[in-house]
């Protein structure tokens, strides 16, 4: 095989590849001589078939075959030796080729471009402190505090009103039919919002603890 490369400066490329006619009956021997090894005819034992039978029935297929092993063989070998590395789908264009020629192609192809990177250790870079005052650590800590609303408690008795926290489980159905997600556990809702579904929260206003309720909602 006898590789040129042109356009070296360049990212785009073509690649020459020349392959005897030698070399390619050696391969095209080797089919026919598998395929003879497992084909079968009538009138020829397993075998037996000679190359002009096998030539004239399945020159075409076998020769396809051959070279299209050839081609993904050798431009993948001809990029390598060469150090190419393509951007994207190589393109073959066949010039000269045929049973018992010689096999010359181009590849064109776009090369993926060399990145040099300098090391880490070579960048400089400026150093930041930042000094922060503990009194505003701390002012910043208890706003956060104080925005956060803290519940507690009830007494067992006592009837849920607006504003306060829920914590319940439910069982939801659609026209008697269960469906996925429709159980929850230890649900949080603070009434008042409306943040479940729309109305929903109303529905739990008088509730005790441990109470059972059925609600019913519209969906749109």
């Amino acid at each position: 095989m006898k590789v040129t490369v042109e356009n070296k400066k360049g990212l785009n490329k073509d690649v020459k590849v020349f392959i005897d006619k030698k070399t390619m009956s050696s391969y095209m021997d080797e089919k026919y001589e598998e395929v003879k090894n497992n084909v079968n005819l009538k009138g020829f034992r397993p075998g037996k078939v000679p190359r002009e039978i096998l030539k004239r029935q399945f020159g075409k297929a076998i020769f396809g075959e051959v070279l299209d092993k050839v081609l993904k063989d050798t431009t993948t070998k001809a990029l390598e030796d060469n150090k190419i590395k393509p951007a994207g789908q190589p393109k073959i264009d066949l010039k000269t080729f045929g049973e018992d020629k010689d096999l010359e192609y181009v590849i064109s192809v776009t090369e993926l471009p060399i990145i040099d990177t300098k090391p880490l250790s070579n960048i400089k870079f400026n150093e930041y402190t930042v000094k922060i005052d503990p009194k505003e650590t701390d002012k910043r800590i208890n706003e956060i505090a104080k925005s956060q609303k803290n519940y507690k408690d009830l007494d067992e008795n006592a009837k849920a009103v607006e504003g306060n926290l829920v914590v319940f489980d439910y069982k939801a159905t659609v026209d008697g039919k269960e469906f996925k997600g429709s159980e929850g556990k230890n649900t949080q809702l603070e009434l008042g919002k409306d943040l479940f579904i729309k109305g929903f929260d109303k529905q739990l206003i008088g509730v005790k603890k441990n109470d059972e309720k059925k609600s019913r909602s519209k969906t749109t």
